[in-house]
């Protein structure tokens, strides 16, 4: 592989095998790489929603306090190399395809014995290569998919692990119920670990009480440090234990949660309360409630469960224009728990589709009942000047949409 084209499709041609959970794989590799995943100190942030939020305003606060931080997240929003980054930066073209030549000859040696790696794998090695050659101060590693089996869970001596929430996404491999959606996430907790937990529903708090208990793991409840927030036209402010009221670079309710997990995880390393006050006000994070563009209003939010759009619609009820939904929500997704959710605050919503393949057609819609339309065609039909245009549904949609309105020349003031 010489260019960043050839390691993406290599990565690619192992989507074919699919999810295999376990950890065997990763640990062969791992062994043969010679690389301890635990040399390097470690948070681990598993959770169905605020995943990626709460390891932005963590990376903020480590680097105010003068570390180098790395951070192994998914998916991607702007580029695929922003999946492993020191610092805020996205690893380079020539780290990224050196670490992937070196990762590919170690799985094709390996491969008579432990059998094919899955996509998810080969990256997950590929970070913890980059990392084992950079050595920055620390690396927090968000999980793909639960927790227990996922291949982030080679850590053994992790700093600290943050359950940000639990929700029903992704039941067919990691089970119908919450409780057991949650043991797959609780997985990451390990003996002794320090552990901060985020905004839980009442019936697993008891769970992850005895699942530390049982492990000799300290528990801390996040949500035990706000003191105080608001909404306002300036943006999301909260006050949190020792911290005075600060602006948070996200926004929304939600993201007062998720800054909550950093700032509890941060005090317990020991770092200082201007570097977390700074963490709070400098975080971004592509596509959480991002404006693309003010004049139109056009806001991107990769909420893709239920639970994402909740804390979705609670924000845009502070909206003072009429919303329009953009929306292209996948086939393993609740659509109609999600529909009904954005009709809380809108009755204008179109449904689309993209090149991704578990994307649903406009067949499929049409024959769902949904007012589905072209993507390029609504963008030149659909008027949404004196309105705020959401684009929600997936991840994977928003960042399609983003490439489509940079290529429209639309800014941060509106379309040039």
């Amino acid at each position: 592989m010489r260019t960043r084209e050839d390691v993406l499709e290599w990565l690619s041609a192992l989507l074919a095998f699919g999810i295999k959970p376990g950890l065997s794989r990763m640990e062969a590799v791992l062994a043969e790489l010679a690389i301890d995943p635990d040399a390097i100190p470690t948070i681990h942030v598993a959770g169905t929603n605020g995943k990626g939020s709460t390891v932005a305003f963590l990376r903020e606060m480590g680097v105010a306090e003068g570390l180098q931080i790395g951070t192994f997240t998914s998916p991607y929003i702007i580029q695929f190399e922003e999946r492993i980054m020191l610092n805020g930066v996205p690893i380079s073209e020539a780290d990224l395809v050196e670490a992937a030549n070196v990762v590919q000859a170690a799985i094709l040696k390996l491969e008579p014995v432990i059998g094919t790696v899955t996509e998810f794998e080969a990256l997950t090695v590929l970070a913890f290569y980059h990392f084992h050659q950079i050595r920055p101060d620390f690396v927090i590693y968000e999980v793909g998919l639960g927790g227990l089996y996922d291949s982030t869970n080679v850590l053994k001596q992790p700093k600290a692990a943050i359950i940000t929430s639990i929700g029903h996404d992704h039941q067919a491999i990691l089970g119908d119920t919450l409780q057991e959606i949650a043991l797959q996430k609780f997985g990451i907790i390990k003996q002794g670990t320090r552990v901060i937990a985020g905004k839980l529903q009442e019936e697993l708090t008891v769970p992850l009480m005895a699942y530390c208990g049982d492990r000799q793991a300290s528990l801390s409840w996040s949500q035990e440090v706000i003191r105080h927030y608001r909404l306002s036209e300036t943006g999301t402010w909260a006050t949190y234990e020792g911290i005075p009221e600060t602006r948070l670079g996200l926004e929304g309710i939600h993201q007062i949660h998720n800054a909550a997990n950093a700032v509890v995880c941060a005090k317990q390393l020991g770092w200082s309360k201007p570097a977390i006050r700074r963490g709070l006000r400098n975080a971004t994070h592509p596509g959480r409630f991002e404006i693309i563009s003010r004049k139109p209003r056009i806001i991107l939010d990769g909420a893709h469960n239920p639970e994402g759009v909740t804390a979705l619609v609670e924000r845009l009820k502070e909206e003072t224009k009429q919303v329009v939904v953009l929306c292209s929500i996948l086939r393993d997704k609740d659509r109609e728990a999600m529909l009904a959710q954005l009709e809380e605050v809108t009755s204008e919503i179109y449904e689309t589709t993209f090149d991704f393949p578990r994307a649903r057609s406009l067949e499929e819609l049409k024959m769902d009942g949904a007012n589905a339309m072209e993507l390029n065609r609504f963008f030149k039909e659909v008027d949404t000047t004196e309105k705020t245009l959401i684009v929600t549904g997936s991840l994977y949609f928003i960042s399609t949409v983003r490439t489509l309105l940079k290529a429209q020349s639309f800014t941060k003031k509106g379309k040039r």
